[in-house]
């Protein structure tokens, strides 16, 4: 295959990684409506912890869509929502679950054939949250009036602080504090609605006690990445990182996955084993990977880099919360990574005041990365249907320069694999390097 056509998964370096299916076991089951509480499509933005009080079983559109990508099937699915109307300019989850549904129905209700895993379990109910772009606000309500006979439909609606808000001020404070409060009440009101039972708070307790766990055990991964050489690489992070801390947060199984996992790069530091036996550039990759070919990462590595640290999925510090009311502990945790992201720079983020295991990183974070995890250059991935996580690129590109650090911006997309070409985006990678070998003959600055 050529090196233009070529679109291949990642090749991990980490086992337990390599073993995520096997770990996970309840993610990767395909879910089904229950009894007592149907079945949810949700986004992210919704918080697990509170589904998981509500023992809903939940599917997560946006990540099947990334497992269709990964799968090379994506396209079909696009294009069939294309066909039915919907402008390519959309984001691709949503051309991908659009087109999924649609496919279904042609199908009398059934599982296209080419989906994997088994497709998604039949939705009693969509949970949808306006967490960072515009088509997230009427995606669901076009899903269930379009496709899905009138399934409920319930949104989240997400509000953050501006980047130059004064967060420490009281009025401030208590304003965010009051519109995260309404909406959390308003969503268990809708669940106990869909399921007609009260919310179990010492099972959501329980949950956010397991998240705190969580969200400790992210950061020390997090910060043993720094060491050199590096530990874990983009691949193994995207690949199996992301489902553990944004789909499961509150669940047992996540957290013994990330404690192996923290084990073994505890490990592979102390016995100085990196992702590449000659590391030479350490990279930082802005914005979401392309899901379809997660072996590019790989590709970049043959070439002596590595990227200790994204941007995205980036949880921040952990954070605690007083559990005698667990809901409220869900706003005073949500609340207090806002403070954190405001305080590192928000000027080019989207909302970062989300009750999700996510905090975007600010741009003062990412002048403090170039000192701490050593970093020579940085890669952004524009995503032409994600302007939400593509804006603010130039921005970091422009401030990465005053540190003496070059960077370079490819174009494609996370979940459609049609505008990817491997050599284009391989030259573009190779001038990169060739500039930091510029920049480190002569110091001077990128």
């Amino acid at each position: 295959m050529s090196e233009q056509n070529e679109l291949r998964r990642a090749v991990k370096s980490l086992e337990t990684v390599r073993r995520a299916k096997d770990l996970l076991p309840s993610f990767f089951r395909k879910q089904e409506p229950n009894q007592s509480g149907g079945l949810a499509w949700a986004m992210v933005g919704i918080s697990p912890e509170i589904l998981y009080a509500f023992d809903i079983p939940v599917e997560w559109p946006e990540n099947y869509s990334t497992l269709c990508a990964s799968k090379l099937v994506s396209t079909q699915f696009i294009e069939q929502a294309e066909a039915d109307g919907y402008s390519p300019d959309l984001c691709s989850y949503l051309l991908n679950n659009m087109g999924y549904v649609s496919r279904m129905m042609e199908l009398g209700g059934t599982v296209p054939p080419e989906a994997p895993k088994g497709g998604m379990g039949s939705p009693t109910m969509l949970l949808s949250a306006t967490v960072a772009c515009d088509p997230r606000s009427k995606w669901f309500q076009s899903l269930s009036s379009r496709y899905m006979s009138d399934i409920p439909v319930f949104a989240f609606e997400a509000a953050s602080p501006p980047y130059d808000t004064e967060v420490g001020d009281p009025n401030v404070q208590d304003n965010y504090k009051a519109l995260l409060r309404d909406s959390l009440q308003n969503m268990v009101t809708f669940l106990s609605q869909q399921t007609g039972r009260q919310i179990d708070l010492a099972r959501l307790r329980h949950a956010i006690t397991v998240s705190h766990e969580q969200a400790k055990l992210i950061w020390e991964i997090h910060e043993l990445r720094v060491a050199q050489p590096c530990p874990m690489g983009a691949e193994d992070f995207f690949s199996g990182c992301v489902i553990p801390m944004t789909y499961m947060t509150g669940q047992v199984e996540s957290v013994d996955y990330l404690r192996r996992l923290r084990d073994e790069l505890r490990d592979r530091v102390a016995k100085r084993i990196g992702v590449l036996k000659d590391e030479r550039y350490r990279l930082l990759w802005v914005g979401l990977p392309p899901w379809y070919n997660l072996g590019f990462f790989n590709a970049i590595g043959d070439l002596g880099a590595v990227f200790p640290v994204e941007t995205m999925y980036f949880t921040g510090p952990p954070v605690d919360a007083d559990l005698s009311d667990p809901v409220e502990a869900i706003v005073e945790r949500t609340w207090k990574r806002a403070e954190w992201a405001n305080s590192c720079s928000t000027e080019h983020i989207p909302e970062h005041f989300v009750p999700c295991n996510q905090t975007p990183a600010g741009s003062g974070l990412i002048r403090s990365w170039v000192k701490k995890f050593k970093l020579d250059g940085a890669i952004m991935h524009r995503t032409r249907t994600c302007r939400a996580m593509s804006w603010g690129q130039v921005h970091i590109k422009n401030l990465l320069a005053e540190e003496g650090i070059p960077s370079l911006i490819i174009e494609s997309d996370m979940g459609d694999p049609r505008n990817w070409n491997q050599s284009t985006m391989m030259a573009q990678v190779r001038g990169l390097l060739s500039t930091i070998d510029s920049v480190r003959k002569t110091g001077a600055k990128a």
